[in-house]
């Protein structure tokens, strides 16, 4: 048995003001720092084989905090990455929702039907991380894992697990620095825990 402990990126100053990341390399907040500092501290795991994380920095910074813990280094992958939003990066989500040409309207009611301009679709995005997930687990056969990415990318790990159609993927909440466990066991994937915060009063 192979078990990940699917983990986002602790908070970034877009984060605060709802402006969309994407594959834009966005640094972590004073806080985003403080919550991945308080995960370590208190971390749901002791015995971790492996940190693997997204190469953009607000995930590698999360991931080598928790990998400072266990004295291991952090394994980064492109494949990793946050869904690239093309055009619509950088601008807040209010302002692209009264953009009626953004195209960005049915982003939070359709997204198995949206396209952003130069960017990549949702189920383009899920195909390239499920295989991501696919490699590290087959390398790590009957270890535990560590994988720090993001809150897009984790929702389309859990849709593609539970077979939750896309245009459901916003019903999923994944929190900043939240612990999302994952086994693999006979080729199969089994979701054991979503959106889990530690420890929950702090951050």
């Amino acid at each position: 048995m192979t078990k990940v402990f699917l983990i986002r990126h602790g908070e970034t100053e877009w984060n605060q003001v709802g402006r969309l990341q994407g594959n834009t390399n966005i640094l972590l907040s004073p806080n985003g720092i403080r919550q991945a500092q308080l995960l370590a501290e208190n971390a749901p795991f002791s015995n971790i084989d492996a940190v693997y994380s997204s190469d953009l920095d607000r995930a590698c910074v999360t991931a080598k905090i928790l990998a400072n813990k266990f004295n291991l280094s952090v394994i980064q992958m492109k494949n990793l990455r946050e869904m690239n939003f093309g055009d619509w990066e950088g601008r807040e989500l209010k302002d692209l929702a009264n953009d009626e040409k953004s195209g960005f309207q049915e982003f939070f009611i359709r997204p198995d039907m949206v396209k952003p301009p130069k960017g990549e679709t949702f189920i383009e995005c899920q195909a390239r991380v499920v295989n991501a997930l696919e490699e590290i687990v087959i390398d790590r056969n009957n270890q535990n894992i560590v994988v720090v990415t993001h809150g897009a990318v984790i929702r389309l790990i859990l849709c593609a697990i539970l077979a939750i159609p896309l245009r459901k993927l916003w019903a999923l909440s994944q929190s900043n620095v939240a612990v999302n466990v994952i086994r693999f066991d006979d080729g199969n994937f089994t979701v054991e825990m979503m959106n889990a915060i530690f420890p929950l009063r702090q951050l």
